[in-house]
C-alpha cells in the first residue's frame, strides 16, 4: 500500500512539472501571440518593431493567390506600440480597416512622441496621425494640432466622417496622399499660405466640399487630389504655379463652369476634369501647352477654350473622348450615357487680337479641327472678371458664341455706316406699351370709385 502511494505521488508531481512547462504554450495560443515581418500581435495589441512593420501587417494579409498570410487583420488591433528603432512608418494606397484606441511610443524612440494626443514624427515634424483613430473618427471639430507641424500625413484624418471643421498650422507645406479623402462632411478648408503640395487623392470624395483657398505657393496638384467634390466652388486655380493638371485631379466636380489656369500650365492631362458636366468656359494664360485626349471627357457643356498667349504645342484630336464626329465635324457623338449616341457641339477655341497672325494669318476659321475665333477685349476682361469671381460690368454682355467680324453689326461710330432704324421701332414699341398701361389705369380707377 505504501509502494503505491508512493507511486501516485511521483505521478502527480510528474505530471504538475509536465503541466508547469507547458503553460507558456497554453498561454501563447490563449492570447492569439503572433508574428511577421517587423511586428508582434498578441491580444490585440500590435507592436511595429521596424520601419516597414505596419505596412507588412497590413498589406501582406494575403498571399498571391489569395490564402490569408497571418490569422490577424487591421480590425483586430486596438492598441498600437512604436518600437524604439522605428523611424518611420512606411504605409501605401491602403491602409484598410486600421482604427486603434490607444497609441504609445516606446521608451528609448528619439523620433516619435505622442503630443496631445497626436501621433507625430518630430524628425520630419509630420503628422502620421491620432493617437486615438477611432474616437478621431467621431470628432466634428479639430483645432488642437501641434503648432510646428509642416506636413499632413498620408491617412491622417481619412474616413474621419463627422469632421465638418478643421484648423491647419500655419507652418504646414504640404498635404499627404488620402490625408482628407472621404471626410464627406467637411464643408469649408482653410489651407494656410506656405502650403506647396497637395497630393494624391489628397481631398477625394469630399462631396460636401464647397470652398477651398488656393495660395500662390501651391506647384502641384496631385492625382485625384479633388476626385467627386461634387460641390467643389472653383478654386482660384490660376493664382497657383501649377505645370500638371494631372489625371483625375478634378474629376466630376460638377460646380465648376468657368476655369482659368495658372501661366505656368504646360499641360492637362487624361480624365484632368472628366465629368464636370457644367463647366461652360476655360482660360488658358500660357502658349508651351499640351492637352491630352480625354482631359475633358464628357464636359458637355464646354463651349469656350480661350488662349491668351500663343497656339498650344498640341491638343487632342479627342479631348472629349468621344466616340466619333459627325460627317461635318462640327459636333461629337458620345455612348457614354446615351446608347443611341449623343451629339454634341465642339467648342470654340478663342484667341486675343494679339496672336491673330499666328492662329489665322490666311482668315483660317478652323485649328486641328476644332472652329477658331477672335475675341474683343471687353469679351475677355469680363470673362476673367467672371472666372475670378469680380463682378461683370453691366455694359458687357457675354455672347455665348462671338459673331465673325463680317457677320457683326457696324459701328455706328463710324460716319461712314449705314444708320440703325432699330431706335425707331424701339421708341414705337415703347409707345405702345405706354398708350396700353395708361388705358387700364382709365378703365380701372372709375370702377374704383364706384365701389
Amino acid at each position: 500500500m505504501k509502494k503505491i502511494k508512493m507511486l501516485t505521488k511521483r505521478i502527480l508531481l510528474a505530471l504538475f512539472a509536465l503541466l508547469m512547462l507547458t503553460a507558456p504554450a497554453l498561454s501563447l495560443a490563449e492570447s492569439d501571440y503572433e508574428t511577421g515581418d517587423g511586428w508582434i500581435y498578441q491580444d490585440g495589441e500590435l507592436k511595429i518593431t521596424t520601419n516597414n512593420g505596419l505596412i507588412n501587417f497590413l498589406y501582406h494579409e494575403f498571399d498571391m493567390i489569395g490564402d490569408p498570410q497571418h490569422k490577424h487583420s487591421a480590425a483586430d488591433v486596438d492598441r498600437v506600440i512604436i518600437g524604439k528603432d522605428v523611424t518611420d512608418i512606411i504605409i501605401d494606397y491602403f491602409i484598410g480597416d486600421y482604427n486603434p484606441s490607444t497609441t504609445s511610443v516606446e521608451a528609448g524612440n528619439d523620433t516619435f512622441v505622442i503630443d496631445g494626443g497626436w501621433v507625430i514624427n518630430k524628425k520630419t515634424n509630420t503628422l502620421f496621425g491620432a493617437a486615438n483613430v477611432k474616437q478621431n473618427k467621431n470628432r466634428s471639430e479639430i483645432n488642437d494640432l501641434p503648432t510646428y507641424i509642416e506636413h499632413i500625413g498620408m491617412y491622417a484624418f481619412s474616413d474621419c466622417r463627422a469632421l465638418r471643421q478643421i484648423t491647419i498650422p500655419d507652418l504646414v507645406i504640404s498635404i499627404g496622399d488620402f490625408s482628407f479623402s472621404g471626410c464627406e462632411c467637411l464643408e469649408n478648408i482653410t489651407l494656410p499660405s506656405k502650403v506647396i503640395t497637395i497630393d494624391n487623392f489628397a481631398f477625394s470624395e469630399c462631396t460636401n466640399l464647397k470652398r477651398i483657398n488656393f495660395e500662390a505657393a501651391i506647384n502641384s496638384i496631385g492625382i485625384a487630389a479633388f476626385h467627386v467634390c461634387v460641390n467643389l466652388e472653383t478654386p482660384s486655380i490660376y493664382n497657383t504655379k501649377t505645370e500638371v493638371m494631372q489625371s483625375n485631379s478634378f474629376w466630376g466636380c460638377d460646380q465648376f463652369r468657368i476655369v482659368e489656369f495658372p501661366a505656368s500650365l504646360k499641360m492637362v492631362e487624361d480624365q484632368a476634369f472628366a465629368m464636370c458636366e457644367n463647366l461652360n468656359t476655360l482660360i488658358f494664360n500660357s502658349d508651351q501647352l499640351i492637352i491630352e485626349n480625354g482631359a475633358f471627357t464628357y464636359c458637355k457643356n464646354l463651349k469656350k477654350l480661350v488662349f491668351k498667349k500663343g497656339k498650344p504645342i498640341s491638343i487632342g484630336t479627342t479631348m472629349f473622348n468621344e466616340d466619333g464626329k459627325t460627317p461635318d465635324g462640327k459636333c461629337f457623338i458620345t455612348y457614354l450615357y446615351d446608347t443611341n449616341g449623343e451629339t454634341i457641339a465642339y467648342p470654340t477655341l478663342y484667341y486675343t487680337a494679339a496672336y491673330a497672325g499666328e492662329w489665322a494669318p490666311n482668315g483660317e476659321t478652323d485649328w486641328n479641327g476644332y472652329p477658331i475665333q477672335q475675341i474683343s477685349q471687353e469679351e475677355l476682361d469680363a470673362i476673367l472678371t467672371e472666372a475670378r469671381g469680380e463682378a461683370v460690368p453691366e455694359s458687357v454682355a457675354l455672347s455665348p458664341t462671338p459673331l465673325p467680324t463680317s457677320t457683326q453689326q457696324p459701328n455706328l461710330t463710324d460716319a461712314n455706316s449705314p444708320v440703325d432704324d432699330g431706335w425707331v421701332i424701339q421708341t414705337i414699341m415703347l409707345a405702345m406699351v405706354m398708350v396700353g398701361v395708361a388705358a387700364v389705369v382709365v378703365l380701372v380707377n372709375p370702377k374704383r370709385k364706384r365701389k
